[in-house]
């Protein structure tokens, strides 16, 4: 396995008891949301906190901070802007990222700015990832006094492929990181794309190492830049480690799920969303990504271990520990966008066991030992629709695991009857189109992935009480349509056209014999979905016994009043929630530009909010001075506006 060990024995006998330290050393402010998850478990759980159901009526706007860093002009191809930020709080401020890469921190309690860092990005050409940037990754140097330089630290990833470390105090970059404050993530990267081969989440600090991944443009070709994980030293910047999901070598412990092996050229299998960390058990958690390209896979034959997987590496070394695959020979763009979650499962005679809980894109929760990788729930192997494309071979089985949040059988496809303009659109674009349930693979006469590859849970990732051992969710049921194209049909095309009618994205899929072209089952003449709801849910589990306990819609269309059963559908949201001490668990949502809370027991919905715009990211909390505070960034289109959203905003609770 490629595993490269830079760094000295005294660095990493330091590790583990800088790890523990740190944790005990932060203020209880501080901890409150000191990490992109809330905590390195990915919980976004807040505490302590005083918003409860009893309290949350008192929770009243508190201050907003805008950006500037907003676009829907032409200036950058007509791409708009996407602040989908979450915030921490580090050093007595809230800092984070835009879709600019710019770097803010802003008092707490005002919402003053105290520091800008501008990376200085060049926009002069599209990125694959244009304007994302999730937030950024927090240390204390407990090394350091705290008037020391960079004793607080900020990391942030950029679309230029960079890893920045930051003053906390000043918004300076770190002297002695790297080359100036910086580590140039192109290098040693193979196949390495400037404008293809970027950073959109934030890293994840554990101990004295930054630990960072890789966003790719991953449908492009066959042979693309290697999904690396790399560890740097967080004072230094000196790489630490590295490890490949990908087999390159024949130690790989992947390598025999691979019809290729050790000679693999396939790229990505990388970890574009946020990882997880267990710092006292040295164990760091990655949820790695389909290999190249997405919907076929004919030059990458087997089960392609360890993409689509979760991977445990010692966090120290970057050891393999495990991996467990969620999908086999993936064709559906169905990678791990979400955070892994760290709780404790309690067995029925009442002792704990280490627990970590994957919520995936096809509305799937894998319940695994964080030690060994064993499910904690039953996992049923089941036979799944096979392919008919010349040179493809998918898996004949699948894992399906006890906690499955919509149907994943065959079944009719119900037409949402919302007008007879309408229902004729919709019926074109779904004419002739395969389905014979989940994992139906692409076809060439078109294939309806449900849920879409947006679908199920995405990089809004999962909450967690740990008082009431119940988690949650927000899951999308949005479908897509994906259609195989041959190569001489694809290049007459000119990578433009429709699909069945409708305009369509088109990519190459260089080095396969077929292009793709993907559509969301949508009516372009209204932006309403094509299918019958539910269309997105906010959903509580319990985790320790695989039960769903309650279900609500989350989100909304505005103005659909011909059919009141679509107002009980939901309708999509992009950010995940965050739960409180008190129970109360908080959603942002982008079409009908809301905050909500929740009852964490009851799924009853007890308070809301209008926001300036649409909101995409995942709210955090925090205790300042006292007071508790709801933070949400909202940059999504702006109400009554075509234009974005570059909105911080805050509320506080009033006792």
């Amino acid at each position: 396995m490629q595993i490269f060990i830079t760094a000295t024995i005294t660095i990493l006998l330091a590790f583990s008891v800088t790890s523990k330290a740190s944790q005990k050393h932060q203020s209880q402010e501080e901890q409150s949301w000191l990490h992109y998850g809330g905590s390195l478990a990915g919980d976004r759980y807040v505490a302590p906190s005083a918003i409860s159901p009893e309290t949350i009526h008192t929770l009243s706007p508190a201050w907003e901070f805008r950006t500037g860093d907003a676009t829907s002009s032409t200036k950058y191809g007509g791409r708009s802007s996407k602040f989908r930020a979450t915030p921490i709080l580090l050093d007595n401020k809230l800092i984070f990222s835009t879709g600019f890469n710019r770097v803010f921190a802003i008092n707490p309690e005002t919402g003053k700015q105290v520091w800008t860092f501008d990376p200085k990005v060049d926009f002069s050409r599209g990125y694959s990832e244009m304007f994302t940037s999730r937030g950024v990754a927090g240390r204390k140097n407990l090394s350091q006094h705290g008037n020391q330089i960079c004793s607080a630290q900020v990391f942030l990833g950029t679309l230029d492929a960079r890893l920045i470390a930051l003053d906390a105090r000043t918004g300076q970059k770190c002297p002695y990181f790297g080359d100036d404050g910086e580590v140039d993530l192109s290098k040693g990267i193979r196949n390495y794309r400037r404008w293809d081969y970027s950073v959109t989440s934030p890293p994840i600090v554990v101990g004295d190492l930054v630990v960072v991944g890789s966003a790719i443009g991953d449908n492009g070709a066959t042979e693309l830049e290697s999904g690396i994980v790399r560890a740097y030293h967080a004072t230094s910047g000196n790489l630490v480690w590295s490890w490949d999901p990908i087999p390159r070598s024949a130690d790989h412990p992947s390598v025999t799920s691979w019809t290729d092996g050790a000679n693999s050229k396939t790229g990505g299998g990388n970890v574009w969303s946020v990882m997880s960390a267990d710092a006292e058990r040295d164990i760091i958690y990655l949820p790695t990504t389909s290999p190249s390209p997405d919907f076929y896979g004919g030059k990458r034959l087997g089960d392609n271990a360890y993409a689509n997987s979760i991977v445990a590496l010692r966090a120290s070394t970057g050891q393999f520990l495990w991996g467990y695959q969620t999908v086999r020979h993936d064709l559906w763009d169905f990678d791990l966008a979400s955070q892994p979650l760290l709780f404790d499962y309690i067995r029925a005679n009442g002792q704990t066991r280490p627990a970590l809980a994957q919520a995936t894109k096809m509305g799937f929760i894998f319940v695994l030992d964080r030690e060994t990788g064993e499910p904690l729930h039953e996992i049923q192997e089941r036979p799944v629709p096979q392919t008919d494309i010349i040179g493809e071979q998918t898996a004949p089985i699948q894992r399906f695991p006890a906690i499955q949040l919509h149907t994943t059988d065959a079944r009719p496809l119900h037409l949402w009857n919302n007008g007879p303009n309408h229902a004729a659109v919709c019926a074109k674009l779904l004419d002739g189109v395969r389905y014979e349930g989940i994992f139906t693979p692409p076809s060439l006469e078109g294939t309806l992935l449900y849920p879409g590859n947006g679908g199920g849970t995405n990089w809004g990732s999962m909450a967690y009480n740990p008082q009431t051992k119940i988690g949650y969710l927000t899951v999308n049921r949005l479908p897509t349509i994906v259609k195989l194209i041959p190569r001489t049909e694809f290049r007459a095309a000119k990578r433009r056209g429709t699909l069945n009618g409708l305009p369509a994205q088109h990519t190459a899929q260089n080095g396969a014999p077929f292009g793709m072209a993907r559509v969301d089952v949508y009516n372009p003449e209204n932006s309403l979905p094509c299918l019958e709801g539910p269309w997105a849910s906010v959903v509580a589990v319990d985790l320790n016994q695989g039960a769903i306990l309650w279900e609500k819609p989350v989100g909304g269309v505005p103005d659909i009043s011909n059919d009141a059963r679509a107002n009980e559908w939901g309708f999509y949201a992009s950010g995940g929630p965050l739960v409180t001490a008190g129970n109360i668990v908080i959603i942002a949502t982008p079409f009908d530009q809301k905050l909500r809370a929740h009852n964490g027991t009851t799924g009853e919905m007890v308070w809301q909010a209008d926001l300036p715009a649409g909101a995409h990211a995942t709210p955090m909390s925090y205790r300042y001075k006292g007071q508790d505070y709801i933070v949400v960034t909202a940059g999504g289109r702006i109400r009554d506006s075509k234009q974005r959203g570059d909105f911080v905003i805050a509320y506080k609770l009033n006792k």
